[in-house]
């Protein structure tokens, strides 16, 4: 699972806000055809870097520094701004017939219209997200991007680090002053959401200023970067930082958590958003944004069905070469109770654990040239998820480097319960977040320099995570996969998504119980039960994002089969791959546009 977010196809952008709808059906105004390839490029160059001015999160994602002083604005009245922004330059966009581009641009003003479109969507259904949740919040981010994404190299990186401290107090204040608005507007999320949400919050109060368990781990981040910079002054910028911790950081955080525990006490029961208010309708929105698929609910449930028989039955077939003689369902149980399919749940077990992961990362990159030409520009870093937010995070995410490759791309694992990691699943889990997975994807993305950067730092969850699980399976052209277990893995792991079609359809449109969810995983897949709980809890507050992953792969793996049958002698998988990747990230309808087009192409003898 990538930190990036997902953006919509052409199909989701049809089930977008009436209001941007409509602005797409005006008449196309007058543009000499000459001018319109310099205006659309102009419109796309003004829109990106309006968005990085109105994002500081955005700037440190990339490794910009320009306002590393302050965080997003999240209010309400830069929301309406930001909607009237969206709308202004879908009237623009309008002004620039298509048919007078070149097809490279042609694509690009497809694209742009539906991410427009995309935006001013979610921006319709923005009171039905849960922007504080297990999954996401300020939590997450005020920590995340102090610690990650803001390096020190000068006093004004350290003032601006301080300003941010400081300014932590107002950001929540916002942020606290949304979720009001929501509750009264009858959304919020499931109580048992919340509870891993204050446990964070509080762990980040923990250790000086705040007390006397060592320093916090902002403190001692801000130290540490301090020391590496040798910056004249540098006592004084700490008396400044822990000044602005103690004035800015913590009386957010404790707004922040006094919400949290007050709305836990009159939160709803846990259910799916079919209980909030037009939540049928925001379900159907958020299944086409996700999966950029024309699906209904009933159809993604019955496609996950489908998969996950069809999983259960190669992995029937795999059996005997594990030496399993029993059914499938003790297969399941053995690989969850046996200690020796896990890792132990040691120091040495988990520094063991990220080493194996590692080692497979290191591997696969060694040999990355039978699956694809592109190689990551970044180099790529396996690390523990913090401490403080363990309780809180999945199982494992990937977080893209930044652009000049100064800060890596960095795999993050939960070690905090090793029975959640198991060792058959380690190399299909290190190839997902890894290579060739998300780490090959986002830094071949982020470096084609021939795409508009609107395309190049944006992405759909259906490409992204289809992708990852698809490359979980490519290493098979090379053996990494010949030791039964790890294939079981291979196999375990996409059952597991492909259950995710089954549950979070059950949980959001077939208004499923928790309960129930958590039964059908724990008797259907390999996931040990503590693992499906916090599963189950995710999909709750992730309406329709779970669903990507499956969806994708099949897409993508339907188009190598495509391309294998109509090309035969003359596939070439790393042509295929190199094909997928290259054009950045594409809607899954586009997708098999564009590479129904290079196929034929090939077929055709018109590439070399």
């Amino acid at each position: 699972m990538t930190a990036s977010g997902p953006n919509l196809g052409r199909r989701g952008f049809l089930a977008g806000a009436a209001a941007g709808a409509a602005l797409t059906a005006l008449p196309a105004l007058g543009v000499g055809t000459a001018e319109q390839p310099r205006r659309l490029t102009e419109l796309f160059e003004r829109s990106f870097a309006r968005r990085l001015r109105r994002s500081p999160l955005l700037q440190a994602a990339l490794g910009l520094n320009t306002d590393c002083h302050r965080w997003d604005d999240v209010g309400a009245q830069h929301r309406q701004e930001d909607i009237d922004l969206l709308r202004s330059d879908l009237v623009q966009l309008r002004a620039i017939d298509p048919s007078a581009l070149p097809q490279a641009a042609r694509l690009d003003h497809r694209l742009f219209r539906d991410d427009t479109g995309q935006a001013l969507c979610r921006l319709h259904w923005r009171s039905h997200h849960y922007p504080v949740c297990q999954m996401r919040g300020p939590q997450r981010i005020v920590p995340q991007t102090l610690i990650d994404r803001h390096p020190i190299a000068s006093r004004e990186d350290a003032q601006s680090y301080v300003a941010r401290l400081r300014g932590v107090d107002g950001y929540l204040r916002q942020v606290v002053d949304g979720l009001r608005g929501q509750q009264a507007a009858g959304v919020c999320p499931p109580a048992s959401t919340l509870a891993p949400v204050v446990d964070t919050c509080t762990r980040l109060l923990r250790g000086a200023p705040f007390d006397g368990e060592g320093d916090n781990v902002i403190l001692a981040d801000f130290d540490a970067k301090l020391a590496a910079a040798g910056l004249e002054g540098a006592d004084a910028l700490r008396r400044d930082a822990i000044a602005a911790m103690q004035d800015g950081f913590a009386p957010g955080f404790r707004r922040l958590i006094a919400w949290l525990q007050a709305a836990q006490r009159d939160a709803p029961a846990a259910a799916g958003v079919w209980a909030l208010p037009q939540g049928d309708a925001y379900y159907a929105a958020m299944l086409r944004t996700e999966s950029t698929l024309a699906l209904d609910a009933d159809r993604v449930h019955a496609i996950g069905l489908e998969e996950t028989a069809r999983l259960h039955g190669e992995i029937r077939a795999l059996m005997p070469r594990l030496g399993h003689r029993g059914t499938l369902r003790a297969l399941i149980e053995r690989m969850r109770s046996d200690p020796d399919a896990r890792y132990p749940d040691t120091h040495a077990g988990r520094s063991g654990y990220l080493v194996a992961a590692g080692a497979v990362i290191e591997a696969v990159s060694t040999r990355l040239g039978a699956l694809t030409g592109f190689r990551p520009p970044a180099r790529v870093e396996v690390r523990r998820v913090e401490p403080w937010l363990e309780v809180s995070a999945g199982i494992a995410g990937y977080f893209p480097p930044s652009q000049d490759g100064a800060r890596p791309g960095i795999v993050r694992y939960n070690l905090r319960e090793m029975g959640n990691l198991p060792r058959h699943e380690l190399t299909a889990l290190a190839c997902h977040e890894g290579v060739p997975g998300h780490h090959l994807e986002r830094s071949v993305s982020s470096s084609l320099q021939n795409l508009p950067d609107f395309r190049r730092h944006g992405g759909y969850t259906a490409f992204s995570e289809g992708w990852a699980l698809y490359a979980e399976q490519l290493p098979v052209e090379f053996g990494l996969y010949e030791d039964p277990w790890q294939d079981l893995g291979r196999l375990s792991s996409e059952l597991m998504r492909a259950g995710r079609l089954v549950v979070d359809t059950g949980l959001h449109a077939h208004r499923w119980s928790p309960q129930r969810a958590l039964r059908w995983l724990d008797d259907n897949t390999f996931d040990a039960p503590p693992a499906n709980a916090i599963a189950v809890r995710r999909y709750l507050v992730t309406p329709g994002q779970a669903t990507a992953y499956q969806l994708g792969k099949r897409s993508l793996a339907e188009l190598q089969a495509r391309a294998r049958r109509e090309l035969g002698a003359n596939f070439r998988l790393r042509d295929f791959n190199d094909a997928l990747l290259g054009e950045g990230p594409l809607p899954l309808p586009l997708l098999e546009e564009r590479t129904g087009q290079w196929i034929a192409d090939r077929a055709e003898g018109r590439s070399a």
